[in-house]
């Protein structure tokens, strides 16, 4: 059905009857993602209604923390990115090149190929900014033969053992967050900030050399965190990766800008044990690597 098509049939239902079916879609979260792409009242819906809606049911505790204090499930006010951005980082996984671990492996090069292609090929067809783009692995019946998947469906299977989920996908684990788990993640002397962390291990991704746990969250108030002073007053470079639930193509290291505990370290080939990015809007993606019993 063409957009034209859909808001012909759809223009005489109420939004109350379209919402009404819509509540009846939550069990997958990626329903309401097709759904937004469908045509302009679907998408209008999903995102001022559905998306803000979910949040608040959902983690209700990161979203009074990130909104201002006055803020209610009808007010206007939006996190940082937009509730579409809040509610694809509490059920989706970054992926392997949104969270690092493809530049550290060194199949950077390997993948441009498919990646660009399949960007541009997105650009071309896809007018639904805030669709959520994930993909599920539920099928796989081989975790250790996951299939390159770029955000628009293009796949590639490189000559390895173990094939990795390139972009965002559906979180396997349960989705919520915690602000403990962040602090266990920053530098002693930013302990003051306020970041959320989904629940430990999130999405464990099998490789040949070693298991990688894939995690995400958010700052409270980046933009007046310590974190961000450091970035910031530091003129710290930014990365080639851009943020994975949100537009912005800010994207910084925190761990070349000191932020993360000193004590991770690194592994004997040089590969840094945790590694995380944050966007301009405060989303932070990375991944936790177990030291080795034996070298």
């Amino acid at each position: 059905m063409s957009e034209i098509e859909a808001d012909n049939v759809f223009s005489y239902l109420s939004d109350d009857v379209v919402l009404n079916i819509f509540l009846k879609l939550v069990d997958d979260p990626r329903h309401w993602s097709r759904l937004a792409c469908v045509c302009t009242k679907f998408s209008c819906l999903i995102r001022t209604i559905c998306w803000k809606n979910k949040c608040f049911q959902s983690i209700p505790t990161v979203v009074s923390d990130l909104l201002p204090s006055n803020s209610t499930v009808t007010s206007p006010v939006s996190p940082p990115g937009g509730w579409s951005s809040l509610h694809k980082l509490a059920v989706c996984c970054p992926g392997l090149l949104h969270s690092g671990v493809l530049l550290d492996l060194g199949l950077e090069r390997d993948l441009d190929t498919v990646y660009n292609g399949a960007t541009k090929a997105q650009d071309q067809h896809d007018t639904c900014d805030e669709e959520m783009k994930i993909d599920n692995d539920d099928d796989n019946d081989n975790d250790n033969a996951r299939v390159i998947t770029t955000s628009c469906g293009f796949g590639v299977c490189k000559k390895r053992k173990v094939c990795r989920s390139l972009g965002a996908h559906l979180a396997s684990e349960g989705w919520n967050f915690s602000r403990e788990q962040g602090n266990k993640l920053l530098a002693s002397r930013f302990r003051g900030d306020c970041l959320y962390i989904c629940d430990w291990p999130g999405c464990v991704h099998t490789e040949e050399k070693r298991n990688y746990m894939l995690f995400r969250g958010v700052f409270k108030n980046f933009k007046n965190s310590r974190v961000w002073r450091t970035i910031n007053d530091g003129n710290r470079s930014k990365t080639d990766l851009n943020c994975a639930f949100c537009p912005s193509n800010d994207v910084w290291d925190l761990h070349s800008a000191f932020c993360l505990r000193p004590a991770y370290g690194f592994h004997d080939d040089g590969e840094p044990v945790v590694r995380a990015y944050v966007c301009e809007n405060g989303h932070v993606s990375g991944a936790w690597t177990d030291w080795p019993l034996y070298t």
